[in-house]
């Protein structure tokens, strides 16, 4: 009977998610509770972002990186991230893209991923980039979160209902990087980050506007 009550209350949780609407992070009032991967406070930067705006820059010992990287960015559901404006059902909304402006002061590449996952950290999943971030420069960065992408890896089953369920019930975002090869030695690494983006595909977006457009007329 208690197995059975956990799992409802598990369903009725993830069906309880709402929808969410397209949303970029900008930083410019502060770091809205956004963490470092260390849970301690970014530092916020009032200009010089890619776009010349504000940014939220942390500091970690790339040595420190665990067997899944180190998580250098933290948007968390538990510490109202954003006001939680990026928490919902992706799945609803056609969410297919997570995107951010990133900087690293390393003197290497390194291999750049983000982690999506619920709001009590599971389940989640990675996703990585096709290739390596060159330090010192800003770049924005895009990761796919299409079922088919070859480097995203789920943190479960290897199904479609498993990512059905992370994409339905998103809570939250983690940057990581990961330690580059044959690093012994303590690396102590700057990381940037602004304009975290969630973007819908276009033709979510046309089905929002039908459906905004169709509810004012029933209004009406």
């Amino acid at each position: 009977m208690k197995t059975i009550l956990i799992t409802a209350l598990a369903a009725a949780s993830t069906l309880s998610m709402a929808g969410v609407s397209s949303f970029t992070e900008t930083f410019e009032s502060g770091a809205n509770n956004w963490l470092q991967g260390s849970f301690a406070s970014p530092v916020h930067v009032a200009s010089g972002a890619l776009d010349g705006s504000a940014y939220i820059s942390s500091t970690a010992d790339l040595n420190s990186a665990g067997p899944f990287g180190l998580s250098v960015f933290r948007g968390e559901d538990n510490f109202d991230a954003s006001g939680d404006a990026f928490v919902g059902n992706y799945l609803a909304s056609g969410i297919t893209q997570i995107s951010f402006d990133f900087r690293h002061n390393a003197n290497l590449d390194l291999n750049v991923a983000l982690r999506v996952a619920g709001s009590n950290n599971f389940p989640g999943m990675g996703i990585e980039l096709p290739s390596f971030v060159a330090g010192g420069q800003w770049v924005t960065l895009t990761f796919d979160l299409d079922f088919a992408n070859p480097l995203l890896t789920l943190e479960g089953a290897p199904t479609e209902g498993f990512y059905n369920s992370v994409m339905e019930a998103v809570g939250n975002l983690q940057v990581s990087v990961e330690r580059p090869d044959g690093l012994t030695t303590p690396l102590i690494v700057d990381f940037d980050l602004d304009n975290v983006a969630i973007i819908p595909t276009s033709s979510s977006l046309a089905m929002l506007s039908i459906g905004g457009l169709l509810a004012t007329r029933r209004r009406r």
